[in-house]
């Protein structure tokens, strides 16, 4: 009989070893492609049909859309993996039937388009979902309903998967959305190929990075395991590159420089902080732009207070929504929002540099686009989520505005609103710089 060791860190991709040994109730293991979740989960289920001292007559399942597509794929990679590991012995596979069976255990392979079989669903210990992104919200809740009844052991799903589309149902379902009731049921596991060097052959990061070059869209989501924009002429921010604008990391403040906090005041107070050089013509990028955090904090005066406490010293340079320069019987007195900054922050009049009017999503989107283009623009990718997310997915209507998904994503925009607010203000100049006069009437 074969033996294998499976304390031994040469078999397992680490980022994804959580779900082996300590899995919650749903267990996402999703991201790039070569990352190493799909072989984590034929090993795990291995391990578990040949472990016949802890696992007596258990019965696990792996899933996907179309039955048809799973002799050739993951069904050839657990045949595989067997060989490999030497366990031909004590396995014995039904090719016929597609199941895997080890004693009393099993692995039974099953297709969301045979609903007759997934009857049998109530018998699993865990259910594993390949190529979860194949499936419906309605596909998935009827294998969920299906798996009920007591057992001695708790029951598990296992869903892997490439983020193919930032609209799909699982990103909502286990991520923006989740249940309250399931929000310590879910974990949560991303990897990339980078995470799995030590597996992959010399020439697949090769292949991984040579995907920008085919479509920035396959290389988020198959080389940088993001969300993926199919849409993305739709986009707000069309030039924001994830790998290219989001620093992972912290920027620090230079005291040199003025220290811009761009206010938008709806839902809740949020500012943008960030530093920018712009540089001469001759110069390799228009500008040097860096987005150092952004605040999301309900009191205007803890929020200043705050911002002095992290950046003291500083010279602060305030631009912002132009609503919060009206009087306003939310605030303090039926002030103004930008009389209270001005308090709170010990500043002058000369420091408040916000316009009587907001700029229109179609004049903030073309410059936002040329300045992400034509600068050399770093985001705090540790403390700047809110933008980060806002950037990837906040998308215009056919008329140019961005109300429509406002509307259906109450949460966010908010750290997008500031932050081209602070754009408008500093960089509108950049479509004349750039030959695009044509573009004038847009921008007033």
């Amino acid at each position: 009989m074969a033996k294998i060791d499976l304390s031994s860190p040469d078999l397992w991709q680490e980022k994804y070893l959580d779900a082996v040994t300590d899995p919650k109730t749903y267990n996402i293991l999703w991201g790039g492609a070569g990352s190493g979740k799909s072989q984590t989960m034929i090993q795990m289920l291995l391990a578990e049909i040949c472990d016949h001292r802890n696992n007596e007559f258990q019965t696990y399942f792996v899933i996907r859309k179309v039955a048809s597509t799973l002799r050739n794929s993951v069904f050839a990679d657990f045949q595989n993996k067997i060989t490999q590991w030497g366990l031909n012995k004590l396995c014995r596979v039904k090719t016929g039937y597609l199941e895997i069976q080890s004693g009393g255990n099993k692995i039974i392979f099953l297709g969301c388009d045979d609903p007759e079989k997934l009857k049998s669903l109530s018998q699993a210990k865990y259910i594993w979902i390949e190529e979860a992104t194949e499936l419906t919200l309605e596909d998935f809740t009827q294998i969920t309903l299906r798996l009920r009844g007591k057992s001695e052991h708790p029951k598990r799903f296992f869903l892997t998967f490439n983020p193919v589309s930032d609209s799909h149902w699982i990103k909502k379902r286990f991520f923006d959305d989740v249940p309250a009731k399931e929000a310590n049921d879910v974990l949560r596991l991303h990897g990339t190929y980078l995470d799995a060097l030590d597996f992959l052959d010399d020439q697949y990061p090769v292949r991984m990075e040579a995907l920008k070059e085919v479509s920035q869209t396959y290389y988020e989501v198959y080389a940088l395991g993001q969300w993926g924009i199919w849409d993305r002429e739709s986009l707000f921010a069309t030039s924001f590159d994830f790998s290219k604008h989001v620093y992972q990391g912290y920027i620090k403040a230079s005291p040199i420089h003025n220290l811009y906090l761009a206010f938008d005041f709806n839902v809740t107070n949020t500012c943008v902080v960030s530093q920018y050089i712009k540089n001469s013509s001759e110069g390799l990028f228009y500008a040097t732009i860096n987005v150092i955090k952004v605040y999301r904090v309900g009191d205007l005066a803890a929020l200043c207070q705050t911002i002095k406490q992290e950046f003291p010293d500083m010279t602060y340079i305030i631009n912002g929504d132009a609503s919060g320069a009206s009087r306003n019987a939310f605030t303090q007195d039926n002030i103004s929002a930008y009389a209270l900054i001005k308090n709170y922050l010990g500043i002058g009049d000369m420091q408040i540099q916000v316009p009587r009017s907001n700029p229109s999503h179609i004049a903030s989107r073309l410059v936002t686009i040329l300045t992400l283009q034509k600068a050399k623009v770093q985001i705090s990718g540790k403390r700047c989520d809110d933008l980060v997310i806002d950037l990837k997915e906040a998308k215009v209507s056919r008329q140019g505005s961005l109300d429509p998904w406002k509307n259906k994503n109450p949460d966010k925009s908010h750290a997008l609103d500031a932050f081209r607010y602070f754009i408008f203000s500093n960089f509108a100049e950049i479509t004349s710089n750039f030959n695009l006069e044509k573009y004038g009437t847009m921008l007033q």
